[in-house]
């Protein structure tokens, strides 16, 4: 614990910095529906229902989730953390980071739509907690790449000396942590939280 609150403290700026960028992908995305026009409403409405309807028929395709949802997360993952140790890497991560806040807001929000209030119910399980401990991964995840990209062009700009050895092991530790949970979350989402959600779904709808 004391070791965490280190880490907290050390990078508390940088935290604050990546909280308000998933806010605001979150938010942007739940707003986004809204701006939909009505054939685009339908056309959301229309593939939750299939999601859903798959769940429901038990012809959820697994493959397909694999390919979705664990092989992207694993890339994304990876990415992110060879982005840390790039110029450019500063900016594309927090593109990244947004654009993966948006998807869980936007997301919400269209379980919403389609279902109301019962939507609301069916969002909480969706997301919980696979998805809100990707969303967390990346935060993570993203507060060492941003920082580490930082030091760099610093020390370009400065041109100072730079320790890289005693970074990139600490550097690998943090994707090695960020790995493991991203495979155990998106393990979860393909395989148990669909059977979690098929009894939710037929207790509510």
């Amino acid at each position: 614990m004391d070791k965490l609150k280190k880490i907290i403290k050390y990078n508390k700026q940088m935290m604050l910095f990546i909280g308000i960028i998933v806010i605001s992908g979150i938010i942007t995305g739940s707003l986004f529906t809204v701006l939909l026009s009505t054939s685009d409403k339908g056309m959301v409405m229309e593939s939750i229902k299939k999601f859903t309807n798959n769940i429901t028929h038990n012809t959820y395709n697994y493959v397909d989730s694999l390919k979705n949802i664990f092989f992207p997360n694993i890339i994304t993952t990876l990415f992110i953390w060879i982005l840390g140790i790039s110029i450019i890497g500063l900016i594309v991560v927090i593109i990244i980071l947004f654009y993966k806040a948006f998807i869980l807001g936007f997301t919400i929000s269209s379980l919403i739509l389609t279902y109301n209030l019962k939507g609301l119910v069916i969002a909480f399980v969706y997301i919980f907690p696979p998805l809100i401990l990707n969303i967390l991964v990346f935060m993570y995840l993203s507060t060492y790449s941003i920082k580490l990209s930082i030091i760099l062009i610093k020390s370009i700009i400065g041109k100072k000396s730079l320790n890289f050895k005693s970074f990139m092991n600490n550097y690998l530790k943090v994707l090695i942590i960020s790995l493991i949970v991203i495979i155990i979350s998106s393990l979860y989402e393909i395989f148990i939280n669909p059977y979690i959600l098929k009894s939710i779904i037929n207790l509510l709808i």
